[in-house]
């Protein structure tokens, strides 16, 4: 009954506050306390309220801006996706890691962190404890950038364009690619949001990649796609083809930036902390994501 309380409680202070560092400094701090019966009813809940405060982002972005950013950048992020994956595989191999766990941490690092890795575990058949070391590890990286992006942008005097592809290259999950955005700026939130989904879309393609790779038969179809990408652009479609009342528009825009934190609180929720016996296991992903972010950063900059 308490932790139920604490997590309510936690729930109306995040709406509140409406703060993504507060938001998965709440998610952390109760994940270590929450008995395990309320924590299969938080997995349930998944990600489903920050997918709802993406599919929100819509009403709030014109067909316009939604078009050039995805003709302008698209071509960008799909070069960049392949490169990553690359660059993952190279190190992994340098490192002499196990396969199943290079393709785990390649895959999130190169699309949407955590959800891309889930999405090819039963694939490549990765072991329980790969998958848990490799969510952890990638929520870890994505902790801190959520909190150091917003100020290293910041310092370095990015506009809201430039801060909006940086983190949507550059930090894996949607959530703390959302997060950062918006901690920056609304504008760097929208355009964060939308060149995100856009990367995120390559995970069809990845998972053809690797089945064909594994030698696996599976068909693909739009059940490899997230739903909350396909309402993302129906939404985009309806507020661009319809006029709406502007309290439509405002109270929208209220509403994701309220789902987006209840979303990454229950995401930090989920969290675990996972015991990691080899020190390469945590340099490789690391290595990787400092280069990824090096090399978004050249790429930003130079447009």
């Amino acid at each position: 009954m308490m932790n139920k309380l604490l997590v309510s409680i936690s729930i109306i202070s995040v709406a509140f506050f409406q703060n993504p560092i507060i938001s998965l400094s709440l998610g952390l701090i109760l994940g270590f306390i929450i008995k395990d019966n309320l924590k299969g009813f938080i997995s349930n809940v998944g990600s489903t309220p920050l997918q709802i405060g993406i599919v929100l982002i819509g009403f709030s972005i014109s067909f316009k801006t939604f078009t050039d950013l995805l003709t302008n950048y698209f071509p960008i992020i799909s070069i960049f996706v392949v490169i990553t994956i690359l660059i993952g595989l190279l190190i992994g191999r340098l490192f002499s890691l196990d396969k199943k766990f290079i393709y785990l941490i390649s895959s999130a690092t190169a699309i949407c962190g955590a959800t891309a890795a889930l999405a090819i575990s039963s694939i490549i058949k990765a072991k329980p404890n790969q998958i848990s070391l490799a969510v952890f590890i990638i929520f870890l990286m994505n902790a801190i950038a959520l909190a150091l992006f917003p100020i290293i942008g910041r310092f370095l005097g990015l506009t809201d364009i430039q801060f909006g592809l940086f983190s949507a290259l550059a930090i894996h999950d949607t959530a703390s690619v959302v997060g950062s955005g918006f901690l920056y700026s609304d504008e760097a939130g929208e355009i964060a949001t939308t060149l995100k989904v856009g990367r995120t879309i390559w995970i069809v393609p990845l998972i053809a990649l690797i089945a064909f790779m594994e030698n696996e038969k599976r068909s693909l179809n739009l059940k490899d796609l997230p739903k909350f990408i396909i309402l993302f652009f129906i939404v985009i479609v309806i507020s661009n083809i319809f006029t709406l009342p502007g309290q439509i528009y405002e109270i929208s825009k209220l509403l994701s930036i309220v789902f987006i934190n209840i979303g990454i609180f229950f995401i930090a929720l989920q969290s675990k902390v996972e015991q990691i016996n080899d020190s390469t296991s945590l340099i490789y992903p690391i290595l990787l994501w400092l280069t990824i972010v090096l090399i978004s950063f050249v790429v930003v900059t130079s447009l």
